[in-house]
């Protein structure tokens, strides 16, 4: 089973993270995103995740609530 990495970002900085979410796929990452853009209050954030490294979602926190259901377009 695949793990991500989740982190806030407000501008440059990280101001939380949550490691080693095993998840079976990343499209599953997506209902986490949006979970956690629904709990930041403070402006210019966004939420990455990571596999292996790599950046694989990049949002902003607005953009992940106004979109909630964008991971079952694709």
């Amino acid at each position: 089973m695949p793990v991500y990495d989740f982190e806030v970002l407000q501008g440059d900085n990280v101001i939380s993270t949550e490691t080693s979410v095993a998840l079976d796929s990343s499209r599953a990452a997506w209902p986490k995103v949006v979970n956690l853009a629904n709990k930041l209050d403070l402006p210019g954030c966004r939420i990455r995740v990571r596999e292996q490294g790599e950046t694989i979602i990049l949002i902003g926190a607005i953009a992940a609530r106004r979109y909630p259901d964008l991971a079952y377009c694709a």
